[in-house]
C-alpha cells in the first residue's frame, strides 16, 4: 500500500473508531487496533482505499460501506462474548498453570488478576473492585462458611484466597457451563488453601443433585446468582425453578446496570426481571445495594 493509502486507511480508522466508541464500551486506541485489524485483511477494501484521493472518496464506496458494517458487527459481537479475545484469556491462564510450584502469592494474584481482566464478566468490577467486594461483605452473614457460586465464571481470580479466608469461608464452589472457565478456576483452586476453591464444570439443566454428588452440601449458608438470572429468564426461562432452588436460605441476586457491549442504561429492565423471579418464588426482598454497574438484591425465602 502506498505512503497515502496508509494514511487514509489510518484515517478511516479513526473516523469509524469514534463512532464505535459512542455506541459501543470499548476505548478508542483499542477500536482503532480492532478495525485495522480486519481492514487489513480485506484485499478489496485496501485496493479502494489504495486507489482513493481522500478518505471522503473512500467512504462513499460500496466496498468500504460494506466493510464499516462488518467490522462494526465484529466488535460488537466480541464485546458480548465473555472472553472477548480469546488468546489474552489464554495466555493468562497458561501463565498461572506454569508457574513454580513455589511461587510469591504476588505473582499468583497478578497472574489471577490478568485472567479475570480477560474475562468480560469479571474484568467490568475491577474498576471498582472494593465497592463490589464491600458489597459482598455487607451482604453475606458474618457466619457464611459455605457459598455456592452460580455461573461463577472466574470470580474467584477477583476475590482471591485471603478475601474468602477474611471472610470466613471454607468452601467457595464455583460451577460454571464454560469449560474455560471452569480451567481457569481449577488452575487458582491449585495454588490456594486445598478446598477452599471449587471448581465444577456444570449446567443449570444439570440440576442441583448433580453437584450435591460432587459434594455441594444439602444446604449453603448463601446462594450468589450474580448476573445469572436476568440471562437464564430470556435464554432458557424453564430453568427458572431450578436458580429459585438453590439450596441456601439467602440468594444474592445481582443484574446489570449497563449493557454489556453498547453503553446502554438497562438496569430498570434487569431489576423487573429479578424482582418478577423473586416475587414467582416467594424470594422476600430484604436488601438492595448497587456498584457503579450492577444491582444487588438481596433475598430471603419465606
Amino acid at each position: 500500500m502506498s505512503e497515502q493509502g496508509s494514511r487514509i486507511l489510518a484515517d478511516l480508522a479513526a473516523d469509524l473508531a469514534a463512532d464505535v466508541v459512542r455506541r459501543y464500551r470499548i476505548d478508542e486506541q483499542r477500536a482503532v487496533e480492532v478495525i485495522l485489524d480486519e481492514w487489513r485483511r480485506n484485499p478489496k477494501l485496501l485496493a479502494v482505499v489504495d486507489s482513493a484521493g481522500s478518505a471522503k472518496e473512500a467512504q462513499r464506496t460500496r466496498v468500504y460501506k460494506d466493510a464499516a458494517t462488518l467490522t462494526k458487527k465484529t466488535i460488537y459481537h466480541r464485546l458480548r462474548a465473555y472472553r472477548s479475545e480469546p488468546a489474552a484469556f489464554d495466555t493468562a491462564l497458561w501463565t498461572l498453570v506454569e508457574l513454580p510450584a513455589d511461587a510469591p502469592a504476588g505473582q499468583v494474584d497478578e497472574a489471577a488478576t490478568a485472567i479475570a481482566a480477560a474475562h468480560v464478566s469479571t474484568a467490568e468490577r475491577l474498576g471498582h473492585r472494593d465497592e463490589f467486594l464491600r458489597v459482598l461483605e455487607t451482604t453475606n452473614p458474618p457466619d457464611s462458611r459455605v457459598v455456592v457460586d452460580v455461573g461463577a465464571g472466574v470470580l474467584p481470580t477477583l476475590l482471591g484466597a485471603d478475601w474468602l479466608r477474611q471472610r470466613g469461608i471454607t468452601e467457595y464452589w464455583a460451577p460454571d457451563k464454560d469449560a474455560s472457565a471452569v480451567a481457569a478456576v481449577e488452575a487458582y483452586a491449585a495454588r490456594v488453601p486445598a478446598g477452599l476453591v471449587r471448581a465444577a464444570q456444570w449446567n443449570v439443566a444439570d440440576g442441583w443433585d448433580a453437584l450435591h454428588r460432587r459434594g455441594l452440601p444439602a444446604t449453603c449458608d448463601v446462594a450468589w446468582l450474580l448476573k445469572v438470572v436476568p440471562v437464564v429468564l430470556r435464554q432458557e426461562p424453564q430453568l427458572a425453578p431450578v436458580l429459585a432452588a438453590a439450596p441456601a436460605d439467602r440468594l444474592l441476586i445481582s443484574g446489570s446496570r449497563v449493557a454489556m457491549a453498547k453503553r446502554q442504561n438497562i438496569e430498570a429492565r434487569e431489576r423487573r426481571v429479578v424482582q418478577r423471579f423473586c416475587a414467582d418464588h416467594g424470594l422476600r426482598i430484604v436488601d438492595d445495594q448497587a456498584t457503579e454497574d450492577e444491582f444487588f438484591l438481596l433475598a430471603e425465602r419465606g
